[in-house]
């Protein structure tokens, strides 16, 4: 826990780029996180660019939260949310409704249906005779003398090149910096209290 303490305010102390209407750049401005002993976890935060996000878990498991959020036209949409045993329900302004549509009824065509065409019938035709052609005169082989064996001078022997060390690669030192992380955090004040059995964790921006 204190690795995580020191870790958000090293975060904190980055300001880095300012948001400039990217939701990846937009700060967390508030940030609340609790434990409590009976099983209860709850978590919330709101963010620069306006998504404001807030959740419980009670001891069965059961998730109860909502999230808001800014359109392109400045106006603030609420989902709020229930996840458990029964599946996940949500409700609010933000989920898309679908539109009502009515489809026009199609007009039944009136057509008479044509004769069914019948084939005349057909004969099979009688079977040809196959043509089988008669075998072939062929000539027997001549006898090919064999070749002889042609003589071929053994290699001469020749000495292997002496064996010679290869140098070794000494990799040289390149000192590298750890790169400034992103600015999720702006600079602000951190609590944390802990307890035997949960703990409870707060930040809030300058």
């Amino acid at each position: 826990m204190f690795q995580f303490v020191v870790a958000v305010a090293l975060v904190a102390s980055a300001c880095g780029q300012g948001y400039h209407g990217d939701p990846r750049t937009a700060a967390i401005l508030a940030e609340d996180r609790y434990l409590q002993a009976d099983g209860r976890f709850g978590a919330q935060y709101q963010q620069e660019d306006g998504v404001n996000f807030k959740e419980e878990s009670s001891p069965d498991g059961t998730r109860r939260g909502s999230y808001s959020y800014l359109d392109p036209n400045g106006q603030r949409h609420t989902i709020s949310y229930t996840a458990g045993k029964d599946g996940f329900m949500a409700s609010g302004d933000g989920i898309p409704q679908p539109i009502p549509t009515t489809l026009p009824v199609a007009p039944r065509p009136n057509y008479q249906p044509l004769p069914q065409y019948n084939p005349p019938e057909y004969s099979q035709p009688r079977p040809q005779p196959q043509y089988q052609p008669q075998p072939q005169y062929q000539p027997q082989p001549q006898y090919q003398p064999q070749p002889q064996p042609q003589y071929r001078p053994q290699p001469q022997y020749q000495p292997q090149p002496q064996y010679q060390p290869q140098q070794q690669y000494q990799p040289q030192y390149q000192p590298s910096t750890t790169p400034s992380p992103h600015r999720f955090y702006p600079p602000g004040k951190l609590n944390l209290n802990r307890s035997p059995d949960g703990f409870q964790f707060s930040f809030k921006s300058q």
